[in-house]
């Protein structure tokens, strides 16, 4: 049992579910997302990206990365939709 679910159980919160990403929206420039497993395909129009249950679609105009280490990633550029699939 790891640590974190350890202390899940001793506060009764076992049965809570992580979430399994996070992003955070900065204008339409850019987005941070969290827990990222991999990326999956990257264009200028379209990034995809492997989630732990999912997958998650970034559409827009001149995307590119530009931070992508430790379950981390930053995209900059027109983003115009996220889509989780």
């Amino acid at each position: 049992m790891s640590f974190i679910n350890e202390i899940k159980k001793s506060l009764g919160l076992e049965n809570i579910i992580e979430p399994c990403f996070r992003a955070v929206l900065l204008g339409e420039e850019s987005a941070y997302f969290e827990n990222i497993r991999s990326i999956k395909s990257y264009s200028p129009l379209k990034i995809e990206i492997f989630l732990r249950k999912g997958l998650l679609t970034i559409e827009g105009e001149q995307l590119f990365i530009k931070k992508y280490c430790g379950g981390d990633l930053i995209v900059c550029g027109k983003i115009k939709a996220i889509i989780r699939t």
